[in-house]
């Protein structure tokens, strides 16, 4: 009987996560995965996950939704790969490239640019800039369990410039074609 009573907790449980988060997970992983069925995919492998590794789960680590974002963008990255959409574009950056945006980049073009990029750099702009979350939160849904949260931090900075280098350079070669 308490096994049982167990059980029906972690239904529970699960079933209070996806009314929860179920719609933030969607529109996270549906701005990378874009095909409506494959996201809806991720997110419910992302909740089988979160179901049979609940007991792993620690608040001190991070809070339930940061937790359910690095399942979310772990299996997402597994998703693109087994469809063999990983394709690094090979764009070289310097130091001379300045970061910024051009004043005139619409939404569009911007987003055209965005396309361009791996997985991983669109994930990690999405997380940055539309999810506002802090480069600590990024460390711990992107990074390894044995990465060290300062040298992930450190790490996620340098990215996230030479990612607005590479748009930079995309979206100078949109406006030249």
């Amino acid at each position: 009987m308490l096994i049982h009573h167990k059980q029906n907790k972690k239904v529970e449980d699960l079933a209070l996560m996806i009314n929860q988060y179920g719609p933030a997970l969607m529109a996270f992983v549906g701005r990378i995965v874009t095909v409506q069925e494959d996201a809806e995919d991720v997110v419910q492998e992302t909740f089988v996950t979160a179901y049979e590794h609940l007991n792993d789960y620690s608040p001190e680590r991070a809070s339930l939704k940061t937790w359910l974002y690095r399942l979310a963008y772990h299996e997402a990255l597994r998703h693109l790969r087994r469809r063999k959409r990983l394709l690094d574009i090979p764009i070289e950056v310097s130091d001379n490239i300045p970061d910024e945006l051009l004043e005139t980049t619409t939404v569009e073009q911007l987003d055209e640019a965005i396309q361009e990029l791996t997985p991983e750099d669109q994930m990690l702009l999405q997380l940055y800039y539309f999810d506002h979350r802090p480069l600590k939160e990024i460390a711990y849904i992107t990074g390894s369990p044995s990465d060290s949260l300062h040298r992930e931090v450190s790490r996620l900075s340098s990215q996230l410039h030479r990612i607005r280098q590479r748009l930079r350079i995309i979206l100078t070669r949109l406006n030249d074609e």
